[in-house]
């Protein structure tokens, strides 16, 4: 199982054409997503076709330093979206949040490269690009989760949270931070106990169809599932810990 079967764009094109039936269904009962279709898919192919390219770029220059640039992008542009879909201050929080997708990065993905798969040079962006989108995206949904209920959880319940406070406890957020994290993880856990049974994961399912033999790429989702866990588990606790040390005034008081 080496040879990967190639798509051709006659063949995409063709497969295409069947949305053209949910896009005539959707007129006929008037749903009003026509154009909401037409538009997703656009985006959807002009964007992959982009990072196609821009990948294939990085690939052919194997350049550490233009890989570490590339992964700082990726970063910020993570951190930004987490500050907003959070909707929490950027000013505030996304030092915080940087620092976690920092920490999360540096700890999990050279161990994962070095160690899990050993590549040598490890930083080959054919890999290191990759992995590092799927760490960052994972971080980026526990982080928001982690975000949205601490934030909520001390708004909403903020007499109990001053009742700590009044009771001179060292940490009155803590129990909210708890909360937070557990909410942050219960998707990560949830999917790595249902994995194989409900689901097929797509990046196992993408190297079986590419070719690779099915042991092997369920070696690979295996330590890719156990480096999202890390990276999430990483971020989450680095962005809280700050998030909640620089979230209250002097006085307890919440400022965020």
């Amino acid at each position: 199982m080496n040879d990967t079967v190639v798509i051709s764009l006659w063949g995409m094109a063709a497969f295409y054409l069947l949305l053209l039936i949910p896009i005539a269904l959707f007129a006929r009962w008037q749903l009003g997503l026509t154009r909401s279709i037409v538009t997703a898919v656009l985006r959807m192919t002009l964007q992959l076709a982009v990072v196609g390219i821009y990948l294939q770029t990085l690939f052919d220059f194997q350049n550490p330093l233009l890989n570490l640039a590339w992964l700082t992008i990726m970063a910020g542009v993570a951190g930004v979206s987490i500050c907003q879909r959070a909707e929490l201050p950027l000013k505030r929080v996304l030092p915080a949040v940087l620092t976690g997708q920092a920490v999360a990065l540096v700890v999990v993905l050279p161990m994962l490269l070095v160690m899990a798969i050993q590549l040598s040079p490890w930083w080959q962006a054919q890999y290191l690009i990759p992995v590092a989108g799927m760490l960052l995206g994972n971080c980026l949904a526990a982080n928001v989760l982690a975000l949205e209920r601490w934030h909520s959880s001390l708004k909403s319940r903020l007499n109990e949270y001053q009742y700590y406070l009044s009771l001179g406890a060292p940490q009155p957020a803590q129990p909210f931070v708890k909360e937070a994290i557990k909410t942050a993880l219960a998707p990560q856990l949830a999917s790595m106990t249902t994995l194989g049974i409900v689901s097929l994961p797509g990046m196992m399912t993408g190297q079986i169809l590419g070719g690779t033999e099915p042991l092997l790429a369920v070696k690979y989702q295996l330590v890719i599932m156990v480096a999202i866990f890390l990276a999430a588990v990483f971020s989450v606790a680095t962005t809280l810990s700050l998030v909640n040390k620089y979230a209250f005034n002097r006085y307890g008081q919440l400022i965020i």
